[in-house]
């Protein structure tokens, strides 16, 4: 009888969840939203950073030459994230139909 090599794996490979499944998948849905919303947040930070570069500089274009990315980049950035796009700041994320 042949025996395999034992490979190195790390020890958390052979845990034993102690919650079962939809739990677990609850928990990592709540996770999720919870880091899209940091994703989003960091992600209008950067927009008014590169609005703030635009206004020292003059142009999209060099600010995108200052920091070495692509232009579109920047535009993408502030079209999408900017504050024509950000939510009043009173308001909740929350969807409340029929109000």
């Amino acid at each position: 009888m042949t025996t395999l090599p034992r490979t190195w794996c790390p020890s958390s490979v052979f845990l034993v969840p102690t919650t079962n499944w939809r739990e677990r998948v609850a928990a990592e849905s709540q996770r999720q939203r919870e880091l899209q919303a940091e994703i989003t947040a960091s992600a209008r930070r950067r927009a008014a950073a590169f609005e703030e570069g635009v206004r020292e500089l003059g142009s999209k274009s060099a600010v995108a030459r200052e920091i070495g990315i692509d232009v579109r980049a920047v535009r993408r950035a502030i079209n999408e994230y900017g504050p024509a796009t950000a939510p009043p700041p009173d308001s909740t994320t929350e969807d409340h139909p029929n109000e």
